[in-house]
């Protein structure tokens, strides 16, 4: 009987140095590695008005894919733009393949980007806060502030207060 053994891969999690997640990616993949780096097209304003921009979903971080019994973790960890790979205690745990698999399902399947979508709020809408310190409270949507925040009003002892939550945080 002719079995074919298939060769495992795993997942882990790598910490990279500030804004060289592409540095990290290029090396890792020149040593032989696959590569994830899941990246984020969002609109950011400059000097010249708005304009897209891409980069990294997690910043800092991208995932690094390692075939079991042909590949050793120790070159990650000497690659240029690499910090370290994220560990619990002494051990290198792997992502789990559903998470990896998520992520990818999740890319435009054109551009192979994420994007990022804003709440469908107007000024003035009514809000409730679903997490953090102001869980339970409702309040009054103002603004967008920046890609993951909003400003909210609230009424706090008789007086409008104004807070800037995360866009997860609210509940239309």
């Amino acid at each position: 009987m002719n079995v074919t053994l298939l060769r495992m891969s795993e997942w882990y999690l790598v910490y990279c140095k500030a804004r060289q997640e592409e540095t990290a990616a290029r090396g890792l993949e020149e040593q032989g590695y696959a590569v994830y780096l899941p990246k984020l097209k969002t609109r950011r304003r400059r000097s010249q008005g708005m304009v897209e921009i891409v980069e990294p979903l997690f910043p800092r971080y991208l995932f690094v894919s390692v075939r079991d019994n042909e590949q050793s973790l120790s070159p990650v960890r000497n690659t240029a733009g690499v910090s370290k790979l994220v560990r619990f205690s002494v051990e290198y745990v792997p992502v789990p393949q559903g998470m990896i698999e998520a992520l990818q399902a999740h890319e435009d399947p054109e551009t192979g980007f994420h994007r990022l979508t804003a709440p469908n709020l107007k000024k003035g809408d009514r809000v409730r806060i679903q997490a953090g310190a102001f869980a339970g409270i409702e309040g009054v949507f103002e603004a967008l502030a920046g890609r993951d925040r909003v400003i909210v009003l609230f009424e706090l002892l008789g007086q409008p207060a104004r807070t800037e939550i995360a866009i997860e945080e609210h509940e239309q």
